[in-house]
């Protein structure tokens, strides 16, 4: 058999069970290492199941749906059968501003700051979220030593805002479209798994890498929460191996690679999409991948304490 998903011991998974028995879904749930493994003998619905799996731990209305259905005299067609229990299951998870606080607070500053800079057009508040105001120093900008000295001068003066406000400057209404889109649907969900203060860490660190390697490949100039996204990017592709339930299409790190490719192309330029954060870009996935890495290590370590 599979495994599913490895759940802790704290959450009761009988509702759950009955429900997959309903569908007609042979699994087991059995403990192993002071977990809860969930065990299917075909997987050709494992990644629903986990995204079912995932729900039923977090929304409590959920919960009660899947037991309602579940002792509903016709609720025993499997998941091919009946088109309405797949209803349960969106293509994405859909954070509400209670389960994910930080994920609707970070939307709510982005589309502010966009708003009041008229997409980065100019004036004090750009200047003022910029990784670098040049206003400020009388330092050359031109290279990235001279870069790296502006951020550290900026950083003295008490700006330490300005290595992550970066993020919330865009310049289009794709380009914000876009961005807001995927920090929701990737990391809606990592709130709600790991958390408000784990996925705060996890922002701020990546944040910070992506924003300070743009700033020493390009300058200043530039925005967006395109480094935060492709860090979740780089979390979830690590994390996937070792929760199925954490919401992540292989076809979505494909995807990521090949727009990362195509950003040291000249061709967004010539399509009108200006030029892209590629640096943000490259180390936001890294960081992301880095950080993912330490944090599974973290938790296997707490894992053998316990």
């Amino acid at each position: 058999m599979k495994q599913i998903a490895r759940v802790d011991l704290s959450y009761d998974l009988s509702v759950f069970s009955r429900w997959l028995s309903s569908q007609a879904l042979v699994h087991r749930i059995v403990e192993e290492g002071g977990m809860q493994v969930v065990l299917m003998s075909d997987d050709q619905h494992s990644d629903q199941v986990a995204q079912v799996l995932n729900r039923y731990l977090n929304e409590s209305e959920f919960r009660q749906v899947l037991d309602d259905q579940s002792t509903s005299p016709d609720s025993s067609n499997s998941l091919d059968g009946q088109r309405g229990n797949s209803a349960l299951v969106p293509p994405y998870p859909r954070a509400t501003p209670r389960q994910a606080p930080v994920i609707f607070l970070l939307i709510s500053l982005s589309c502010i700051a966009a708003y009041l800079s008229d997409f980065g057009q100019g004036g004090a508040l750009l200047r003022s979220l910029l990784i670098l105001d040049p206003f400020k120093l009388t330092i050359d900008l031109s290279g990235s030593s001279g870069r790296w000295d502006g951020l550290v001068e900026m950083l003295a003066m008490g700006e330490v805002w300005r290595v992550i406000t970066p993020d919330f400057l865009h310049f289009s209404v794709m380009h914000i479209t876009f961005n807001l889109l995927m920090l929701w649907v990737l990391g809606g969900q990592l709130e709600i798994q790991k958390g408000s203060l784990s996925f705060v860490a996890l922002t701020v660190f990546v944040s910070i890498i992506s924003n300070i390697a743009q700033l020493l490949e390009t300058g200043y100039l530039f925005g967006g929460m395109s480094g935060v996204v492709y860090g979740l990017v780089g979390y979830c592709w690590l994390w996937k191996y070792f929760q199925p339930q954490i919401f992540f299409p292989s076809v979505l790190m494909k995807f990521s690679v090949a727009w990362l490719i195509l950003g040291y192309t000249p061709l967004t330029e010539w399509l009108g999409w200006g030029r892209m954060a590629n640096a943000a870009h490259l180390y936001g996935l890294l960081a992301g991948v880095v950080w993912g890495g330490v944090t599974l290590f973290v938790n296997e370590k707490l894992l053998v304490r316990d």
